[in-house]
């Protein structure tokens, strides 16, 4: 009887050991062994402008939906996408390549909520845009940092502003999308002073992915954000040959010497870019930017005899009289770029 009881006794142990390891594999599970659904970031390719859909498990947001002249394009790419209801629609600020095309698109599809900064403009396309949020009977949340939200198996915190601006760049709202083990951060037309209060605002940067903000411009992209944020890719929204000269070369150099793979809507078209919760991939091949300077020497300039500056071929400063030399040649004369027409640099 004793040894019966004896075998109880170590059977007993055994199994509780057992229970307690289960329990303990469980708890420590990591999350990158969840099964998260797929999340999509479409950077669409609308020109000189900015258009984001993001989908997760069947929700979708659009951030965005560039210039009105833009609007169709947007419109059908949402409708192929599958897209009938919009969660989440975040028009960052009020300039016109922004919400451009949002009052059209409102009208395309339903809308659940409406996320805006407060800030006003006295555009007729800002008015429009208010017509139609009031015309659905929706309300205007202007979302302070800190904000979170779901979107389906994501979810997203507001990082900007975190304060009232005078401009309309520095308004724009920013938010960090996160799935799974991944993140993306996306901060509108944000400039240096909006940039110095997300970096104080006790809100984690970090991420992989960072939207290039004002589509590349050096007033966007300081060295401080990018230490923040430490992304492993940059997406740029930007129109080709844009007579802003965005992407600025010091945000590219910025970007290359930092190591971040740079894709570009000019260069790629729509980009989109894939999340299973713990890796990223692409659907655009990565802009070369060092590769891209070495080819850029070759590109043709054109200039006068005497003058003391090289032009674009349809610059309307040089006239009919013109030579066509190679931008290399142009810097070992020390001539310097056009302002009218932004030739390379």
């Amino acid at each position: 009887m004793k040894i019966h009881m004896k075998k109880l006794r170590i059977i007993i142990f055994l199994l509780l050991t057992a229970f307690i390891i289960s329990i303990s594999l469980l708890l420590t599970l990591k999350p990158d062994t969840v099964d998260y659904k797929q999340l999509t970031v479409n950077y669409m390719d609308i020109g000189q402008g900015d258009s984001i859909l993001i989908e997760s498990d069947g929700k979708f947001m659009l951030i965005d939906a560039g210039k009105a002249s833009e609007s169709d394009v947007v419109i059908s790419y949402l409708k192929n996408k599958g897209v009938s209801t919009l969660d989440y629609v975040i028009w960052t600020h009020p300039d016109a390549d922004h919400i451009g095309g949002s009052a059209e698109v409102m009208k395309a599809f339903a809308v659940k909520q409406v996320l805006m900064p407060h800030k006003s403009h006295t555009t007729k396309t800002f008015y429009n845009l208010l017509s139609v949020i009031k015309e659905k009977g929706l309300k205007i949340t202007s979302p302070k940092a800190g904000s979170a939200y779901t979107l389906g198996a994501s979810s997203f915190v507001v990082i900007a502003p975190n304060r009232d601006y005078e401009d309309n760049n520095n308004s724009s709202i920013g938010i960090k999308l996160i799935h799974g083990n991944t993140s993306f951060v996306f901060i509108g037309d944000a400039e240096k002073e909006s940039i110095t209060d997300m970096l104080h605002n006790d809100i984690d940067l970090k991420a992989d992915v960072l939207m290039a903000g004002h589509h590349g411009s050096d007033t966007s992209t300081t060295a401080e954000l990018l230490k923040a944020v430490a992304p492993d890719y940059t997406v740029i929204s930007v129109g080709k040959d844009n007579s802003y000269g965005h992407p600025a070369k010091t945000t590219l150099e910025l970007l290359s010497n930092n190591n971040i793979k740079i894709y570009r809507t000019d260069e790629n078209g729509t980009i989109t870019a894939s999340s299973d919760g713990s890796k990223i991939s692409f659907s655009a091949k990565e802009y070369d930017f060092k590769a891209s300077k070495e080819d850029k020497s070759k590109t043709p300039v054109y200039i006068t005899k005497t003058g003391k500056k090289y032009h674009l071929a349809d610059c309307p400063y040089i006239g009919h009289n013109k030579l066509s030399i190679s931008l290399k040649q142009a810097k070992e004369r020390d001539l310097t770029p056009c302002s009218k027409c932004n030739p390379p640099e």
